[in-house]
């Protein structure tokens, strides 16, 4: 079959950072779905059954690869050495008129050199969990990982229990991760070291210099995850063989739209001592990029890098004022709006709203109106005589009446950067249990609603407001 060129440059790099594999096609696999980036990417001139036939593995087109790549990481703060592509193989980087370069990878196509005590597969549960919340972290803004297409086998896979087996394809620009760089430093790899060096730095950083690049990385690392806190969102697993070297939300294992709001919050069942907490993941973002420091520590003195570093929590900080602004609809930069923000998240604690529906109901509020929160009279009826909420109240509505705000043009404001859905752990169970049934209308429904989650989808309305007790902050496992 015929491809528009493929450019496949990772493998230019030193054989130490990857394998060629021989995929291990899913069972009588079907097309469950498959998003509008086939046409981005080019592969409309596929037929389903060819594109499915290629994404599983099954066939081959002209320059195509089949690759997994190798490099290590800190697993909850420890060393674990070698770890690697276990169950994705990479299909093909291509060159995009739309996106630029992009690469295609499916994860799901069994076993790789690198898959260690595991079995290459990947279940029907992770793989529509990961393949949702990329395209709904996406179209809430949030720099991450896109999702390509979703296949189906009928063989079996074992975990807790027995379920179907799947393959997400997913695409990036390039998954160059913080482990690339502990692999070939931590092994002594001193000249594939520098070649990957050079590599990232032409090809994604424009040429900029060592300095240059890490202070990059270090920026687009702390916008990442100060968009994941306005959100609410929990990654759960952030070693550093999952923090992308380009910011990108990477590896969706045990994640969580936080709801009642709980800066303790833990996702992971298996990270008992919550050190990927909520109200951790800022602090856990700046050791992670002390890690990745350590790696250039040959080309970089050490004062430098300490001091590089030490400009972290700054730009982790306006990146959080700047993103909290847009959604408190705030049109000037005041110095207290750090104090505003603060106090906005020790209420929210304190009260313990719903993350979302609270920003998108306060989307809605009138100057001096607490009635006007829309939503609150029906879910949190004893909250509109709430001292803390009332206290903060006042204090943003001085500061709108500082600049001027008008409401109706803030509410639209807000309206468009405060989301209405997100992928809540209970409805990703309520999407799995149907396509497991065979009834695939959830998948596509919801795929349009998280694509577009700004909108008000009157028809799922009740997926918008506080969960009951019985389904809220539920806690995932790793296991995928």
């Amino acid at each position: 079959m015929s491809f528009p060129a493929f450019e496949n440059t990772f493998s230019t790099l030193p054989p130490f950072f990857f394998e060629e594999v021989a995929p291990t096609p899913l069972k009588n696999a079907t097309l469950l779905h498959q998003t509008e980036l086939v046409r981005d990417l080019g592969l409309e001139a596929l037929t389903p059954a060819e594109l499915k036939s290629w994404l599983n593995g099954e066939s081959r087109l002209t320059g195509d690869q089949r690759i997994s790549t190798r490099y290590a990481g800190h697993q909850f703060g420890v060393w674990a050495g070698q770890l690697g592509d276990g169950r994705a193989i990479s299909l093909g980087e291509v060159i995009t008129q739309k996106m630029g370069r992009q690469e295609i990878q499916a994860k799901g196509l069994g076993m790789t050199p690198f898959s260690r005590q595991g079995d290459g597969k990947a279940v029907l549960r992770s793989s529509i969990r990961e393949y949702l919340c990329a395209e709904a972290m996406d179209a809430l803004g949030i720099p991450t990982t896109r999702s390509l297409a979703l296949i189906l086998g009928e063989g079996a896979v074992e975990r807790e229990e027995i379920e179907f087996e799947a393959a997400t394809i997913r695409v990036f620009p390039s998954q160059i991760r913080f482990g690339h760089f502990e692999m070939a430093f931590h092994s002594g790899k001193k000249s594939e070291l520098k070649a990957l060096i050079e590599y990232t730095r032409s090809r994604f950083f424009d040429g900029a210099s060592i300095e240059e690049m890490l202070h990059a990385v270090m920026d687009k690392t702390a916008r990442m995850i100060a968009l994941w806190q306005s959100v609410g969102f929990c990654h759960g697993v952030m070693n550093t063989d999952n923090m992308s070297i380009l910011g990108l939300t990477l590896d969706y294992g045990p994640f969580g739209f936080m709801e009642d709001f709980n800066p303790h919050h833990i996702c992971n069942h298996s990270d008992r001592e919550g050190r990927y907490a909520y109200s951790e993941q800022p602090r856990v973002g700046m050791w992670n990029l002390e890690r990745l420091f350590v790696c250039f520590s040959d080309l970089v003195t050490r004062e430098r890098l300490i001091a590089l570093l030490e400009t972290y929590p700054a730009r982790f900080q306006t990146h959080l004022i700047e993103t909290y602004r847009k959604k408190l609809g705030l049109q000037e930069e005041r110095p207290e709006d750090l104090e505003l923000i603060e106090a906005l998240l020790e209420m929210l604690a304190e009260c313990k709203f719903d993350c979302t529906f609270f920003f998108r109901s306060l989307s809605r509020y009138h100057a001096g109106s607490i009635e006007s929160l829309a939503g609150f009279r029906d879910h949190y009826p004893e909250s509109l005589e709430s001292s803390s909420l009332a206290r903060w109240l006042t204090r943003y509505q001085e500061r709108l009446i500082l600049e001027g705000s008008v409401d109706s043009e803030r509410s639209a404001q807000m309206l468009g950067v405060n989301p209405k859905f997100v992928l809540r752990n209970p409805l990703a169970q309520e999407i799995i249990a149907n396509t497991s049934a065979g009834k695939t209308e959830a998948l596509a429904g919801w795929y349009q609603v998280l694509r577009s989650p700004f909108q008000e989808h009157p028809e799922v309305g009740t997926w918008a407001g506080p969960l009951p007790s019985n389904l809220k902050n539920r806690i995932l496992s790793c296991s995928s």
